[in-house]
């Protein structure tokens, strides 16, 4: 399965040391410096969402036993049959100076997302565009142009689009759009930023995709208050995703025991009632309203291939 997970708070997943001045930065990948939520964290997220659904008696068979049981007595210990990945980045909003926002990907998030739906055993999507490091590509006509048109500012940096949209990329940004905020005729609860996420995810090069995704984190200055509302500690800095990040991560499950009194069935629909199109809740500071996300569960049967927009336009502008 693939979950997908759309930012509706800002999400603070947080890393286990300080960086600098940043006293709780967001998890990230030791290589790409790309954000994440690590499996471990994500799965931990999903299992408490099951429990606060009132949904006890199936949370040890999906996501196993507890390490203690009340008291901190020992229990005996089982491996859930549910397999969670880690949740990478899809797309990120940063700052635009038109339209206020555009969500920005790269060639090496939407690889891993096609694997991701290769996993899924999904064909019919295409390859990313291979793009420049320092340069950029658009799904619409909106960030392009010739000259100066085609420079736009993005967070931080000046990056140049090209003269005209990306073919592949607009066939990426139509998929999202469907299988992310759901289709045209669905009633999702978010189907109705369709059409700004086709017309403006951009896809940007290597150099450029690690400066956004660090500049354009959020970051706050908190302070913790004792009685009398006076300073006990801080100011320290917390690291936020913003709202509107897409992350996805895969799902496995594995064949439910025969012994159980549970179908495998049983926990897909389980899955599906917990996650799809649902708002839960992950990450830290719950309690000042972070890390809320809309969850949507996809299976192989649940992705329909969009349509080449490209080809599509093409055809029709001929009929004409």
């Amino acid at each position: 399965m693939l979950l997908y997970l759309y930012a509706e708070s800002p999400v603070h997943a947080g890393a286990s040391d300080s960086l600098g001045v940043l006293d709780l930065p967001v998890q990230r990948e030791a290589t790409t410096r790309y954000p994440v939520i690590w499996g471990q964290s994500l799965k931990g997220a999903l299992r408490q969402a099951a429990l606060d659904a009132g949904l006890d008696e199936l949370v040890v068979p999906v996501f196993g036993s507890p390490v203690r049981g009340s008291g901190d007595a020992e229990v005996e210990l089982s491996a859930g049959r549910l397999t969670v990945g880690d949740a990478q980045v899809v797309a990120m909003p940063v700052p635009t100076l038109q339209r206020t926002f555009a969500w920005v990907t790269s060639e090496l998030a939407l690889y891993r997302l096609a694997r991701k739906y290769a996993r899924l055993g999904t064909s019919g999507l295409p390859q990313p565009s291979r793009i420049a490091p320092e340069g950029g590509v658009a799904a619409s006509s909106t960030w392009t142009g010739t000259g100066s048109a085609g420079n736009q500012v993005l967070g931080p940096c000046l990056v140049e689009l090209g003269d005209a949209p990306d073919r592949l990329l607009r066939h990426w940004a139509a998929q999202l759009a469907t299988d992310v905020l759901g289709g045209v005729d669905s009633d999702a609860p978010l189907v109705a930023l369709g059409d700004k996420l086709r017309e403006d995810l951009l896809a940007v090069g290597s150099d450029v995709m690690p400066i956004l995704l660090t500049e354009c984190t959020e970051f706050v200055a908190r302070v913790q208050l004792k009685e009398g509302k006076t300073v006990q500690h801080g100011p320290f800095h917390s690291e936020y995703l913003p709202s509107e990040t897409i992350l996805a991560a895969s799902l496995t499950l594995r064949p439910m025991p025969p012994t159980g009194g549970l179908t495998t069935d049983d926990a897909v629909e389980f899955l599906r009632d917990l996650l799809h199109d649902r708002l839960i809740q992950v990450g830290g500071d719950e309690t000042i309203g972070k890390g809320l996300v809309w969850a949507r569960l996809l299976r192989a049967e649940d992705v329909k291939p969009v349509p080449d927009p490209t080809t599509t336009d093409d055809t029709v502008e001929a009929g004409r």
